[in-house]
């Protein structure tokens, strides 16, 4: 097998586990965004204000990464 024909396997590999990391990282956030709609109901005022805005920035980063799964699944094609 030539270097070039491994590099781009490996190239590919690395951009498998990519996906998965990042596919892992969504649902996680996911979880934890839901998780903290359920408990806002019994927090404090000042915590409610606080959970809502981190819930905001889980949006955010649930978006990019959703965004950044399929800009690698394209470049992967491309290869």
């Amino acid at each position: 097998m030539s270097r070039e024909v491994y590099m781009s396997k490996q190239k590919q590999q690395d951009g498998k586990s990519n996906i998965k990391r990042m596919q892992d990282i969504v649902r996680n956030t996911e979880e934890n965004l839901h998780e903290a709609e359920i408990s806002i109901e019994f927090t404090a005022p000042l915590q409610k204000v606080e959970v809502e805005q981190k819930n905001e920035r889980r949006k955010h980063s649930i978006e990019a990464l959703k965004e950044e799964i399929k800009e690698e699944i394209l470049e992967r094609k491309k290869d």
